[in-house]
């Protein structure tokens, strides 16, 4: 009788379904009619430092690179967000 009754499955055993199948999940594209990308969310990283770290094979975290990767991608950011105020204020 037991091996008849199903267990639920958890939240956390269908998170670990759908990256043993290597879904992307929460990411959204829009493209045009034409197949022109959009928006992509989450942005992608434009920084030179995050595409070669990607290339890296090292395991565990390097702080000191991540956070200059992560100051590169503010100059990005700072920079797309002062366009956004200056079509604001026009």
């Amino acid at each position: 009788s037991k091996s008849k009754m199903k267990k639920k499955t958890t939240k956390t055993q269908e998170a670990k379904k759908i990256l043993k199948k290597k879904f992307k999940v929460n990411t959204k594209i829009v493209f045009t009619e034409d197949g022109e990308l959009v928006q992509q969310w989450p942005p992608v990283q434009k920084s030179n430092l995050a595409k070669a770290d990607e290339e890296d094979d090292a395991s565990g975290i390097n702080l000191d690179k991540a956070k200059e990767i992560l100051q590169e991608e503010d100059k990005f950011d700072k920079e797309e967000y002062r366009k956004k105020v200056k079509e604001k204020h026009r």
